[in-house]
């Protein structure tokens, strides 16, 4: 099983432990049609990328930048993270393709707990920036 189907299978038996009825189960969407697109191209990418991400939904005054900060440190990927005043987030992550989409399942897995929903707008790859070296929150 993949990741994709991994983390997908980790929200269907989270949200049948909640309660919530099966058909609502499959058509809930916990995570967005493009994050599913990334997950997918991620797990068929080898080696080292950086991407562009912009998130919506529960992102901002829930500690999201300093959470993404932890998890990202703790894998060992680059980049940084800020709020924009439009209550969206924006992020630069680079390291291994499938660092990336474990970083992902494990920030989806921290704030589903608490009922947060995280939603991926967009991605873009961006070029590597060599020698960087830290994950920093930006303001």
């Amino acid at each position: 099983m993949g990741i994709f189907e991994r983390m997908m299978e980790y929200a269907r038996q989270f949200e049948r432990e909640s309660g919530i009825p099966e058909e609502d189960v499959e058509r809930s969407g916990r995570i967005s049609p493009c994050e599913a697109e990334l997950i997918s191209k991620l797990s068929t990418t080898e080696g080292a990328v950086r991407l562009a991400l912009l998130f919506s939904g529960s992102v901002q005054g829930v500690g999201f930048r300093w959470t993404n900060q932890e998890l990202a440190r703790d894998r060992n990927l680059t980049g940084w993270v800020r709020n924009l005043p439009d209550g969206t987030v924006d992020m630069e992550i680079q390291g291994a393709a499938k660092s990336i989409a474990a970083h992902l399942e494990r920030l989806h897995a921290y704030y589903r707990r608490f009922g947060n929903r995280i939603w991926l707008e967009s991605f873009d790859e961006l070029p590597r920036v060599e020698g960087e070296n830290d994950f920093e929150v930006r303001f």
